[in-house]
């Protein structure tokens, strides 16, 4: 399996300082060294101060289609290797585990990628520009990027993608995100504290799965709502 690297690369100085200063306008209240404010916010849903954090992550080894599937989150920005200005030749790809731990199906995706390599430097090599060979490239090509979101984008973020039943690779960034962020410094981990996937955003004590097909992790809301109407 290919190795995804992610790094947080910038912060604002002290996230949780950053919301708690733009929380104590509102409430006319001094901003506490515990992030006591933030997590008041957090589980009152006035989540519009969690904004007032950015975070920069720098990411490599990730495919294509991860690309689409993050770029649905909105709030964010984003800077993407081009395909277009940069040359793919000798292209790096990243394997799904389905594929990685079948051997006929290894074999026959890696003689696809070869298959598409070749191509892609046959229309090189005759003059077609890097912006039209690489319609021939695969989901799969590796990419890199730099991704930057506020702590509420990227709070909803952890909370659709750090559940089970995310795509695996987008799960997997998900995760080394949160970790990036809980062992920068012990003000970054106050924040990741409140982050987790969807079936626990209001809390531990208040977990329930919106999903129609649940993990098992916390019971569905659905079954919550037929248990109570059946008291």
């Amino acid at each position: 399996m290919n190795e995804m690297k992610v790094t947080l690369t910038n912060i604002v100085e002290n996230p949780v300082l950053a919301i708690e200063s733009a929380a104590s306008n509102c409430y006319n209240s001094t901003p506490s060294v515990d992030g006591k404010i933030m997590k008041q916010c957090f589980k009152s849903g006035h989540q519009s101060v969690l904004e007032f954090a950015d975070f920069t992550f720098h990411i490599e080894g990730v495919s294509r289609s991860l690309l689409a599937q993050l770029t649905r989150h909105r709030i964010a920005s984003y800077a993407v290797r081009s395909q277009r200005y940069c040359s793919e030749d000798g292209f790096k790809y990243v394997t799904p585990p389905s594929i990685e731990h079948n051997k006929k199906a290894r074999n026959t995706y890696n003689q696809m990628m070869e298959m598409i390599q070749t191509a892609y430097t046959e229309l090189q090599a005759i003059g077609i520009p890097n912006e039209d060979a690489r319609f021939v490239l695969p989901n799969s090509c590796e990419t890199i990027l730099e991704v930057k979101m506020n702590g509420r984008a990227l709070m909803t973020f952890f909370n659709e993608r750090l559940c089970s039943r995310a795509q695996w690779e987008i799960r997997h960034l998900a995760e080394q995100m949160l970790e990036c962020i809980k062992n920068h410094d012990t003000q970054c981990a106050k924040f990741a504290e409140l982050c987790g996937p969807k079936c626990q955003k209001y809390g531990k004590d208040v977990a329930f799965c919106p999903e129609e097909h649940s993990c098992g992790r916390a019971p569905r809301l659905r079954d919550i709502i037929d248990t109570y109407n059946k008291q």
